[in-house]
């Protein structure tokens, strides 16, 4: 019978910062086309400056991204967008808006790199309506804090960070994403709060948590909000920000 030889680690506290959002408000709303563009009016290159950053560097992480694009119909009609990641279709999608209604498409991708190049173009069937605020962010999902086979004895994440925070425009919060936690394959929790566990297996498939929007719910895919008043009107991630755990290697 083989018999197991647990290798003990160090407590440690794994701090993430998220980064700022880029946004911008244009002074002057641009007119949306009535067919695609060719040249999509929002497009964002994935930096290293969009990375949210670590105290210790974990051994493994999956990068998403969030696009957003906002405006205003005068005439009750119907916004058309097109989501793209390094020039190939993403998805396509369509909503109904109001007169004098604002509109925002809130589009997420799962797996991004630096370098990959995301785009969301905008069109719409009236002449009169238009485009004047876009955004753009990166978070994390599927966090492995250690290589190999991990007990986690404790895993106390303390802190869980709701993002992005937007403050161009007349920005409002539809919903908060939930962050889903795992014990081995299984979902054991699915949360906006902190949670901690005197132990925990990390599943191999998502490790210790996943997002809801870039990985669990909107995986390369969104949604759109109208509102008479709000421009942008968004969606959160809830984001594990400050994680303590002392791992125990079994293999």
């Amino acid at each position: 019978m083989t018999k197991l030889n647990p290798l003990y680690g160090s407590k440690k506290t794994l701090n993430i910062t998220l980064q700022t959002p880029q946004e911008t408000l244009l002074e002057t709303p641009e007119t949306l086309p009535t067919s695609e563009p060719g040249t999509p009016q929002i497009s964002y290159a994935v930096q290293n400056s969009d990375l949210p950053t670590f105290n210790i560097q974990p051994y493994k992480k999956i990068w998403t991204a969030g696009i957003f694009g906002a405006g205003q119909f005068i005439t009750a009609g119907t916004i058309y967008y097109r989501l793209k990641k390094n020039g190939a279709s993403v998805m396509t999608g369509s909503a109904s808006v109001a007169a004098n209604y604002y509109y925002t498409v809130v589009m997420f991708l799962y797996d991004v790199v630096v370098g990959d190049v995301i785009e969301l173009a905008l069109w719409s069937n009236q002449t009169d309506s238009n485009w004047d605020y876009k955004a753009f962010f990166v978070h994390l999902t599927r966090l492995n804090l250690l290589q190999g086979t991990q007990l986690f004895i404790p895993c106390n994440l303390s802190t869980v960070t709701a993002a992005p925070n937007l403050t161009l425009g007349n920005p409002s919060v539809a919903a908060t994403g939930y962050v889903y936690y795992y014990h081995c394959d299984s979902n054991v929790l699915s949360s906006t709060l902190a949670k901690s566990w005197c132990c925990i297996y990390i599943s191999d498939t998502y490790a210790l948590f996943s997002n809801a929007y870039g990985d669990k719910v909107h995986s390369n895919s969104g949604t759109i909000y109208t509102s008479a008043s709000s421009r942008p009107r968004y969606i959160k991630n809830s984001i594990p920000t400050t994680i303590t755990f002392r791992g125990v290697r079994l293999d």
